[in-house]
């Protein structure tokens, strides 16, 4: 069948689909009564009381092309279709002799054969000589589009101004002619700016919508890796709750996956309750252990419900702008040690990647961490709550205890 066209009730909603009969059969001519009546339909549309069945075939008359017509009543129509290039975009592509290899090769600043043409996003993919050097996913469609178009931005500007580029795109001020490198220098830059080094991304892949039946649907995963990135086949890395009530709409189903390392990979949430996006998000790529422990308190069917779980009052912190930047901020620190990237180097020789990381190893790590390290880690942890103190309320400092000790 070829669709041909659309009818519309009074109020501009979808009423039936006109199609075109490729499969040989007569056309059926319709009585001159019943042609009668569908051009007082046309004329003056029905109420919606009397529209057709839905669901069924009926004869139409003839196509333009005079081959059979049907009419299928319908409220509702959903397509769906394999993601490929547009044809005319294919066109382009090869019209102006760029390589195409199931998607637009680019370079390592997005750059394509043609030196005034750069490409970015789900029709384009980094060559393949990358692929050779660390295994990387290769294709834009598995990183986040706004973090692409940052990339890209970035390596535009660079273009445009080679002597400012870097700087302005990080935020900095541009250099005066005094500051202009050396010739060593730009020997040094140009070395850190290898073709066998590709952008680094991490920020996650957000999809969602509203659903029939006013449900809000979420799914939040980490960006690709690698082309071996499989859904999580180990039972202990997938954690679902469900108390949805498709009825009256209440409850919420949420499903998240561990990746072999611990980490949150993925979320889906299906629910009648819209939550911020932004929060979701910001869980992805944490350690389970950040969560309070959720798969061994769901495990032990402590938790019912992950979302009013994760929406209790001692999740404030993760939910914080700046809970981020602190996270980075200790594994910087903790990378500067070089008794604990021996410890955590060691620890991982044994380590099957298959299986990943287990709950006694990673206790086995804690407990052979430096008491120095350890240390730090609280003490940032305390300066984050305190600097944060207007919006985390729910935590209790040591400095606030000792003030309610003074003012008794």
């Amino acid at each position: 069948y070829r669709l041909l066209g659309i009818q519309q009730c009074t109020r501009g909603r979808l009423k039936g689909l006109i199609f075109e009969d490729h499969n040989g059969g007569e056309v059926v001519p319709l009585p001159a009564e019943e042609t009668a009546e569908r051009e007082r339909e046309k004329r003056f549309p029905a109420p919606e009381a009397a529209r057709a069945p839905m669901g069924i075939l009926e004869d139409f008359g003839a196509s333009p092309a005079k081959l059979p017509q049907k009419l299928l009543a319908c409220r509702i129509c959903i397509t769906a279709d394999a993601v490929n290039v547009d044809p005319d975009i294919f066109n382009s592509v090869h019209g102006n002799g760029l390589v195409y290899d199931g998607r637009l090769i680019v370079d390592h600043n997005f750059g394509t054969t043609d030196p005034a043409i750069y490409g970015a996003g789900s029709l384009c993919e980094f060559s393949r000589r990358f692929q050779r050097q660390n295994s990387r996913y290769l294709r834009h469609d598995g990183f986040n589009g706004r973090e692409v178009g940052a990339k890209l931005a970035g390596a535009l500007l660079k273009r445009l101004d080679p002597v400012n580029g870097d700087s302005v795109a990080a935020g900095g001020v541009g250099m005066t002619t005094q500051d202009l490198p050396s010739a060593s220098m730009l020997t040094a830059t140009e070395e850190e700016s290898s073709p066998d080094l590709l952008p680094e991304f991490y920020m996650p892949i957000a999809k969602g919508g509203l659903l029939p039946g006013s449900l809000h649907y979420y799914r939040i995963h980490a960006c690709r890796r690698g082309d071996m990135q499989e859904e999580p086949s180990i039972e202990e890395q997938v954690i679902v709750t469900d108390t949805l009530d498709l009825a009256n709409g209440t409850g919420h189903f949420c499903r998240l996956t561990l990746d072999a390392f611990g980490k949150v990979d993925s979320i889906t949430y299906l629910g009648g309750e819209a939550l911020q996006v932004e929060s979701l998000w910001s869980l992805v790529g944490l350690s389970e252990t950040f969560l309070n422990y959720l798969y061994q308190r769901w495990r032990d069917n402590d938790i019912p419900d992950i979302v009013e779980f994760l929406a209790d009052e001692w999740a404030t912190a993760l939910f914080h702008d700046r809970f981020m930047d602190f996270c980075h901020q200790i594994k910087l620190e903790m990378l500067a040690s070089e008794e604990v990237k021996d410890l955590i180097n060691k620890a991982l020789e044994a380590v099957n990647l298959k299986e990943g990381l287990s709950r006694k190893l990673l206790t086995d790590i804690r407990k052979d961490l430096p008491s120095d390290s350890v240390k730090q880690i609280q003490d940032h942890l305390l300066d984050y709550l305190q600097e944060n103190t207007n919006h985390l309320k729910t935590y209790f400092l040591s400095w606030q205890w000792a003030e309610q000790g003074a003012r008794k």
